[in-house]
C-alpha cells in the first residue's frame, strides 16, 4: 500500500505556473499588478525551448532551457528545469510535494542567497517540472576533480553551507542528501559563492516519527551511519534520525574538499568506524598540513553517535569558523 501523499500547501499551490505544452516549446503565463483602473492586472507570456540535459539523479533529470525573446533582439534567459516522474513504480507514488515545499520555502528572498531559487512549477501527465535558476559554473563536484581546495577556500564554502543548514533546521527541514553535486557554484575560486540544491529527499522532521518512517538512504560516502542502521544512532531508543545527518554529510564534504578523497568510500569502512572497530582516518587529513582547528571540526561533525554532533549553529561558532584567515593554510600540499 503506497504511503499517504504529502498535502499540497498554499505555498506550493501558489507557485504553480499556468502552462501550455506546445509541439516545440513550453508556454507560461505570468501575472503582475497593473498600473491603471483599466489594466488592474497585466500578463506576460513566455515560451521556453529545451537545449540539453544538465544532469540526472535518482528521482529526476535536469535540463537547460532557453526563453525565446518576445521581440527581435531581446535578451534571452536561461533556466534549469528538473523533471520528476510522479511514480517510481506503478504502485508507488513519489511524494514530490515535500520537495516543492522545501524549494519554495527557501526561494524566499530572505533565504535565496543560500539556496538555488525557483520561480515556479508545472506538471504534464506523469511528470512534475520545477523551474530553477541556472548557474553556469555547475556543482561543486565538478570543481573537485583535479585537486584539493586550499583551507581558506574550504572554509568559505563550509561557512555558506552551514548558514543554509541552519536556516533549514530552524524551519524543521532535514536535507538528507547533502553532497558536492548538490552544492551549486555561483562564483568559483578564489572567492567562492555556493548555494544548496536538490531537496529530493528532504523532509520536515516530525515529532514521534520512527526511524523507518524517515529512512531514505542518501549517497554512499556522505550518508551518516544511523541512516544505514550502523552504530547507536541518536541514542534515544529509535527516534527518527534528525538534523545531525546533515552535519555528518557536511563533515564528509569538508574532508573531500581538503583531501580529494572520500572519508569512508565503502559501507564496510563506515560500519567499522561506526561500531568502533576502527578510528577516524585523521592521518589522511594531517598529510595535507591542515590546521588543528579544521581537523577538530571534521572529527566532531563525524562523531558516530548523532546526538553528540554539533548543531549547524554551534558549528558556526567553532574556532575554525571564527579564526583569522592568517591562521589558516592558504594551500594544501601532500605531505
Amino acid at each position: 500500500m503506497p504511503p499517504p501523499r504529502h498535502p499540497v500547501s498554499d505555498l506550493v499551490s501558489d507557485a504553480k505556473i499556468e502552462t501550455t505544452i506546445l509541439s516545440d516549446s513550453i508556454q507560461h503565463v505570468f501575472y503582475a499588478p497593473g498600473h491603471s483602473a483599466q489594466r488592474r492586472q497585466e500578463q506576460r507570456v513566455e515560451n521556453w525551448s529545451r537545449e540539453r540535459k544538465l544532469g540526472e539523479g535518482a528521482f529526476g533529470v535536469v535540463y537547460l532551457e532557453r526563453c525565446q525573446p518576445e521581440v527581435e533582439g531581446g535578451a534571452c534567459k536561461l533556466r534549469a528545469v528538473k523533471q520528476i516522474k510522479k511514480h517510481i513504480v506503478p504502485e508507488q507514488e513519489l511524494d514530490y510535494m515535500r520537495e516543492l515545499e522545501a524549494i519554495f520555502k527557501f526561494s524566499n528572498p530572505r533565504y535565496s542567497h543560500c539556496f538555488v531559487r525557483s520561480d515556479g512549477w508545472f506538471e504534464e501527465g506523469d511528470y512534475v517540472f520545477i523551474s530553477m535558476e541556472y548557474l553556469e559554473h555547475g556543482d561543486l563536484q565538478t570543481h573537485l576533480v583535479r585537486r584539493p581546495l586550499p583551507e581558506i577556500e574550504t572554509r568559505q564554502i563550509t561557512s555558506q553551507v552551514l548558514e543554509g543548514l541552519e536556516y533549514m533546521h530552524e524551519n524543521g527541514f532535514v536535507h538528507r542528501d547533502l553532497k558536492p553535486s548538490n552544492i551549486m557554484v555561483v562564483s568559483k575560486s578564489p572567492e567562492w559563492f555556493v548555494k544548496i540544491a536538490d531537496f529530493g529527499i528532504s523532509k520536515r522532521r516530525q515529532q514521534g516519527a520512527t526511524t523507518t518512517d524517515t529512512m531514505n538512504k542518501g549517497t554512499l560516502g556522505f550518508t551518516a551511519p544511523e541512516v544505514f542502521g550502523f552504530g547507536s544512532g541518536e541514542g534515544d531508543g529509535g527516534v527518527s534520525y534528525s538534523f545531525a545527518v546533515d552535519l555528518w554529510s557536511l563533515g564528509a564534504v569538508v574532508y573531500l574538499m581538503l583531501t580529494n578523497t572520500l572519508v569512508f568510500p565503502t559501507l564496510g569502512d563506515l560500519f567499522k568506524y561506526a561500531t568502533g572497530a576502527t578510528v577516524f582516518p585523521a592521518d589522511r587529513l594531517k598529510a595535507f598540513q591542515i590546521s588543528e582547528q579544521v581537523l577538530d571540526l571534521v572529527t566532531q561533525l563525524m562523531i558516530p553517535t548523532a546526538v553528540d554532533r554539533p548543531t549547524a549553529k554551534s558549528a558556526m561558532g567553532h574556532s575554525w569558523m571564527t579564526a583569522p584567515l592568517i591562521q589558516l593554510k592558504g594551500t594544501n600540499s601532500d605531505g
